[in-house]
């Protein structure tokens, strides 16, 4: 009867370690947004310059969650850090002026990117990432 505890016992301790995505870890995503101003904002020709995104909120979803499990701001210079992530899937995304729209007021959208961390102590620079504003 003890051998049977003992190994219910250690067969619920290893199914009980399972580690999911999100905080915990040693990883981190990293990356920068641009906003690119326009003066018609469905006109690429309109575009008047580009610069860093300060102060934009940028999200994570751990695995497969269907809200956002953390936020964070831009800082001065458009970038941005998710840290302490362990391995898994994320999504990072951030919301952005519609570019194909001509509604008044112009609805937001979200451009979304599917980050993998695969080791406990990766470090992943996302690239650039460019939302759009009216100049």
């Amino acid at each position: 009867m003890k051998i049977t505890l003992y190994l219910l016992a250690l067969i619920l301790s290893f199914t009980s370690c399972v580690k999911t995505p999100g905080e915990g870890g040693k990883a981190s995503i990293v990356g920068k947004i641009e906003l690119i101003r326009r003066i018609q904002i469905n006109n690429p020709a309109s575009t008047v310059d580009t610069i860093a995104a300060i102060d934009v909120s940028v999200y994570i979803i751990y695995g497969d969650h269907i809200s956002p499990d953390d936020k964070v701001d831009t800082n001065p210079d458009g970038e941005f850090s998710f840290e302490w992530l362990r391995t898994g899937d994320y999504t990072v995304y951030v919301y952005s002026e519609d570019t194909t729209s001509t509604a008044a007021p112009l609805p937001k959208v979200a451009f979304a990117f599917e980050v993998d961390i695969l080791d406990k102590s990766d470090v992943i620079d996302l690239e650039p990432i460019y939302i759009y504003d009216k100049y």
